[in-house]
């Protein structure tokens, strides 16, 4: 059986964390998974054997990882021709303001249009508040940015805002589209 690549690019740790949850939603469902950190040495080597591909990146300043672009882009030829979805996280999905997600799905759709692919799904995911990680200047920027949008700026600790109950859905969603529902269990 030939596995759905799970490609990512991560800047703080989210997107890899939305990543495996994902390789393991697909492994439940009968499929194998095989993830990939697109800025690792394995991103080159990847052969073009897959099932499906889905591809998740982080967004900060409008922007995607390079390395997750490098890869879609090196591939492209590939990756046209097999289902693909795309989880572009942020924060800005997590905001309560339309404008803000709004932003989020323009940039991801910019994204994909850059790489010029068409995913079946492209889904913008709430990210994480990971003020435990950020330096002086980035906490207090981040904080200012998390209390103007109505969200915590308690930098005591780290605040993860994804619906993990809504990704997995997402997830179903793709895999029923690109005609790769539930495997039977064999007993």
């Amino acid at each position: 059986m030939l596995p759905i690549l799970i490609a990512y690019g991560t800047t703080e740790g989210q997107t890899r964390k939305v990543a495996e949850f994902i390789a393991e939603r697909v492994r439940i469902r009968g499929h194998q998974a095989d993830l990939l950190d697109t800025a690792s040495a394995a991103a080159d080597q990847v052969q073009p054997f897959q099932m499906a591909v889905i591809a998740c990146g982080s967004l900060h300043l409008d922007r995607h990882q390079s390395s997750l672009a490098h890869f879609l882009k090196s591939n492209q030829a590939w990756l046209k021709t097999l289902p693909i979805a795309f989880f572009s996280v942020s924060l800005s999905a997590a905001m309560p303001d339309a404008e803000s997600r709004k932003e989020a799905q323009q940039a991801a759709a910019h994204f994909m249009q850059q790489c010029d692919l068409q995913p079946l799904l492209t889904r913008c995911v709430a990210g994480a508040l990971r003020y435990t990680q950020y330096d002086y200047f980035k906490r207090a920027m981040m904080r200012l940015i998390a209390s103007h949008h109505g969200q915590s700026s308690d930098s005591s600790h780290d605040h993860e805002y994804t619906d993990w109950q809504q990704l997995e859905a997402d997830v179903d969603q793709f895999l029923k589209t690109a005609g790769l529902g539930p495997k039977a269990h064999s007993a």
